[in-house]
C-alpha cells in the first residue's frame, strides 16, 4: 500500500569531495541510511512531529486571519496553546512485509495531539456560544464535528487521538523522504479546536450584544403590536355599533311593508340575505397586501405587526364592514321599491 504524500520532509546524506575521504566514509554513510530506514527511528519521528507543529502554526494563523473581520482572538491564550501543543507518534507498526528489499516503508501508528489542560472543554463551550445565533446548519458539538471529519481524530480528555499513517522512501540522492497521509485533515481539526478556544470571549461578547439588540427590538415590536391591536379594536367597535344600527333600520323598513308586500318579497329577501353573507365572507378574505396603500383603512396600515390572531380579526372586521354597506344598500332599495 502506498499513501499519497501531502507533506514531505527530506533527510539528506552529505557527501564530501575527495576520493580517499569518500572511500573512508562510504561504509559509515551506508550504515547510517540503513539504520534510519525504519518506522520507529527517533530522528524520523522527530522530523514528522516538528513539521506537523510548523504546518499547524500556518493553518491556525490563516484561520484566525479569516475570522478577524468578525471576531478578536485572545492572543495570550493563543501563544500559550501554540507553545504547549504537542504532536506525538505512538504505538508504531510497520506495514511493509519485506523490509530488507523494500524501497519504501508504510507505517501505521497512533497520533496523539496534547492540548493544555481544560483547553478542549473551553473549545466546546466556545463552539456552543458560536452556534447559538448561527442560522446555518452545523454540528451540535465539537465531537460531532470531529467524528464527521476525515482526520480520524477523536476527543479524549485534553487530547485528540487517532490513526496516523506515514511512509519512508529511499531516494537515490537525497537519502530518505518522509511523507504523511491526511495531514491536511489532521491540522484542520487541531486548528478548529484552537480557533474556537481563543475566540470564546469574542463569541460571548457578540452574543451579549446580539441579545441586547434583540431585546430592544422585541420591546419595540411589542409596542407596535399593541398599537395595531388597539387600532383594530377601535375600528371593530365602530363597525359593530354601525351593524346594530343598520340591522334595526332594515327591520323597520321591512316592517313598514304590508303583509301582502312582505309575502311577495319574502323569497327575494331570503335570497338577498344569503347572497349578502356569502359575498361579504369572500370579500373579507382579501389579503391586506393586495389592497393599495392609499385604500387601506387606518388600522390596516399597522398590518406589518399582525400575527395570526390579528389577521383573523381583520377578516371579521372586513366582513362587518361589507355587511353594513350591503345592508345600507338594501334599505335604500326597499325604500324605493314602492315609492
Amino acid at each position: 500500500m502506498k499513501f499519497p504524500p501531502i507533506c514531505t520532509v527530506l533527510l539528506t546524506t552529505t557527501l564530501f569531495v575527495g576520493c580517499d575521504y569518500f572511500k573512508n566514509k562510504k561504509t559509515e554513510n551506508k550504515a547510517h541510511n540503513i539504520s534510519n530506514f525504519s518506522c520507529t527511528d527517533p530522528d524520523n519521528l522527530n522530523k514528522i512531529q516538528i513539521n506537523l507543529k510548523a504546518e499547524y502554526i500556518k493553518v491556525i494563523e490563516k484561520n484566525l486571519r479569516q475570522s478577524s473581520r468578525y471576531d478578536e482572538a485572545d492572543q495570550n491564550l493563543l501563544e500559550k496553546i501554540n507553545k504547549g501543543l504537542r504532536f506525538e507518534i505512538k504505538t508504531i507498526r510497520t506495514l511493509t512485509e519485506d523490509i530488507k528489499t523494500a524501497k519504501e516503508l508504510n507505517c501505521e501508528s497512533q497520533m496523539v495531539v496534547s492540548f493544555p489542560k481544560g483547553l478542549i472543554q473551553r473549545a466546546e463551550n466556545a463552539y456552543q456560544a458560536y452556534i447559538e445565533n448561527v442560522e446555518v446548519e452545523g454540528y451540535p458539538t465539537v465531537k460531532d464535528y470531529l467524528d464527521d471529519n476525515e482526520s480520524g481524530l477523536t476527543v479524549t480528555d485534553d487530547e485528540l487521538r487517532g490513526n496516523f499513517l506515514y511512509s519512508i522512501t529511499k531516494t537515490d540522492k537525497e537519502g530518505l523522504s518522509l511523507s504523511v497521509q491526511n495531514q491536511k485533515e489532521i491540522l484542520e481539526d487541531v486548528a478548529f479546536i484552537t480557533k474556537h478556544a481563543v475566540l470564546f470571549e469574542s463569541y460571548v461578547k457578540k452574543n451579549k450584544e446580539y441579545h441586547s439588540i434583540m431585546q430592544d427590538n422585541d420591546q419595540k415590536y411589542a409596542a407596535q403590536y399593541n398599537l395595531a391591536k388597539q387600532a383594530m379594536d377601535i375600528r371593530k367597535k365602530e363597525l359593530e355599533a354601525e351593524k346594530q344600527k343598520q340591522v334595526e333600520r332594515l327591520n323597520q323598513t321591512w316592517d313598514n311593508f304590508t303583509e301582502e308586500q312582505r309575502e311577495r318579497f319574502k323569497q327575494d329577501q331570503a335570497d338577498w340575505f344569503e347572497k349578502r353573507d356569502i359575498d361579504c365572507k369572500v370579500i373579507a378574505q382579501k389579503p391586506v397586501y393586495e389592497i393599495p396603500e392609499n385604500e387601506r383603512e387606518t388600522y390596516q396600515k399597522q398590518s406589518d405587526y399582525w400575527d395570526e390572531v390579528l389577521n383573523d380579526q381583520n377578516i371579521e372586521v372586513q366582513y362587518t364592514k361589507c355587511f353594513n354597506q350591503r345592508t345600507i344598500e338594501r334599505v335604500i332599495y326597499l325604500n324605493n321599491l314602492f315609492n
